[in-house]
């Protein structure tokens, strides 16, 4: 049976970028203008969709772990591993995460665009 998973989507929709970025210590410079969602190629579209929702599931999956964690190292090396994953994820869809950061940034300012990422997450 598949459930729907559209808030865990939505949800992804905005905090994936801090969670990509959540285990770099390293200050990191402001990030460049979101490119314009006409010039995002719709393959590119379905790839970060994809990646959008094996990142949401990833969220799923640790959230109640990090609830349960008993200190800040525990949430920590969660923390890591969940970002470990998502990285992969993005990147098993063939994105960087950059792109990958770009598109959901882009989709954030931009309902049309938001609808049509929140669309391909949710094929199969």
């Amino acid at each position: 049976m598949r459930r729907s998973t559209g808030w865990i989507l939505a949800l992804a929709l905005g905090l994936v970028p801090a969670v990509t970025l959540a285990a770099q210590n390293a200050p990191t410079p402001p990030a460049p203008p979101a490119p314009a969602a006409a010039s995002i190629p719709e393959a590119t579209i379905g790839k970060a969709g994809a990646a959008l929702r094996d990142v949401a599931n990833l969220q799923e999956k640790y959230q109640p772990k990090m609830d349960q964690a008993g200190s800040q190292q525990e949430k920590q090396g969660l923390a890591e591993q969940a970002n470990a994953e998502a990285v992969q994820a993005i990147q098993s869809h063939g994105l960087s995460v950059k792109e990958y950061s770009n598109v959901v940034r882009s989709a954030q300012s931009n309902p049309q665009l938001r609808q049509r990422l929140l669309d391909a997450a949710n094929k199969q």
